[in-house]
């Protein structure tokens, strides 16, 4: 089978690695594969996929949104796939529009996120996606939305979560303990990821006289965010307790560091950082918000996101669990991501598709 992968770019990112995984596992089945992007940006996978064979290419004539339909147009027309994936907002409209142009391919076009509010520009992309075989949200909880906002399109959702590469993600070979706790978190720095609240948690745990380290790595979508963020920081006098940095490559080191990993977002689709910190042994607490409860299913580990006391308890209870009932949970989160978050699974169903 011919396989053509399209999305923006590839830039370190969750929805950029599970499109990693997709490349490389359906290579790994046997398929003929071609990743497609187009802004001509680094390539955080590029190790991964050039060790399997897989070259990205760019197509700069697509930066252009509208000229990006042409594109994908062309390269359906030579390439003659039996399956297309488009990720992301620019190329999924852009792959829908290119029907317009030529003979209908099986198109899917892939939902990264939960819409929480239906703009203009999520209505254009709603009524394009009549033009998309199959529309594969990577949460329960968006298929539920397209579902009841549209529920012409119901009969083309598929719901696939996300992969964790298991191997990749483990558990540390030796546990340790930090004299002061570490909780880590890796996400964007944007509002969405809902950092203001957080910190205010923060100080909440200072006043109660809980010593903790709070570490956050991410890519900075918004720069007047990140000076909220700093400003408040150094208003609530907790600077010596939360460092805020850019992403790194290497992710597992910091779970590998760490004693909790928390997630405090506003919504959220179906998490990669959630899975892979699971999967690496940590105890990992969120938002009670969308798929978090189906990933981590117990309800000591969610707190309601607008609270900064409900966040800044559930850190504290995480933090006063004995360590060797800490080893324990770590262990069922390793084996529950293993279980649902598996290569096999997430490659099957995609090939399904093209079935």
């Amino acid at each position: 089978m011919r396989i053509l992968l399209l999305i923006d770019a590839m830039p370190l990112g969750g929805a950029e690695r599970q499109m990693s995984y997709l490349a490389i596992g359906l290579k790994n089945a046997g398929q003929t594969v071609r990743l497609v992007t187009f802004f001509d940006l680094e390539n955080g996978y590029s190790k991964d996929l050039l060790k399997e064979g897989i070259y990205t290419e760019v197509y700069k004539e697509g930066e252009n949104p509208i000229r990006r339909a042409f594109v994908i147009r062309s390269i359906v027309n030579n390439f003659k796939p039996d399956m297309t994936v488009a990720y992301k907002y620019g190329t999924t409209v852009a792959a829908c529009i290119s029907q317009c142009f030529g003979k209908k391919f099986n198109l899917v076009v892939s939902e990264r996120n939960t819409t929480q509010k239906l703009t203009l520009k999520e209505k254009l992309k709603f009524f394009l996606y009549r033009f998309a075989t199959h529309i594969v949200p990577n949460s329960f909880t968006q298929a539920k939305f397209i579902e009841k906002h549209y529920p012409n399109l119901a009969s083309k959702i598929r719901v696939i979560t996300n992969m964790v590469d298991t191997q990749k993600f483990c558990p540390p070979s030796e546990n340790s303990v930090n004299p002061i706790p570490i909780i880590v978190t890796t996400a964007r720095i944007s509002p969405q990821k809902n950092i203001i609240n957080y910190i205010k948690a923060i100080k909440i745990i200072k006043c109660k006289g809980i010593r903790a380290k709070f570490e956050w790595y991410g890519y900075v979508s918004s720069y007047k965010y990140l000076y909220e963020i700093k400003k408040l920081v150094h208003e609530l006098d907790i600077e010596e307790m939360i460092s805020i940095n850019r992403s790194v490559d290497n992710v597992i080191e910091l779970y590998h560091k760490a004693d909790i990993f928390c997630l405090p977002s506003l919504f959220e689709g179906f998490p990669n950082v959630l899975c892979e910190s699971m999967s690496c042994g940590l105890i990992a607490i969120g938002s009670n918000i969308c798929d978090n409860s189906k990933i981590q299913n117990d309800i000591r580990f969610l707190f309601d996101p607008m609270n900064p006391d409900d966040i800044a308890d559930k850190i504290i209870n995480a933090i006063e669990i004995p360590d060797d009932m800490k080893v324990q949970i770590g262990e069922a989160n390793t084996n529950r991501i293993q279980n649902i978050c598996s290569e096999k699974s997430f490659i099957r169903k995609y090939m399904e598709l093209i079935m």
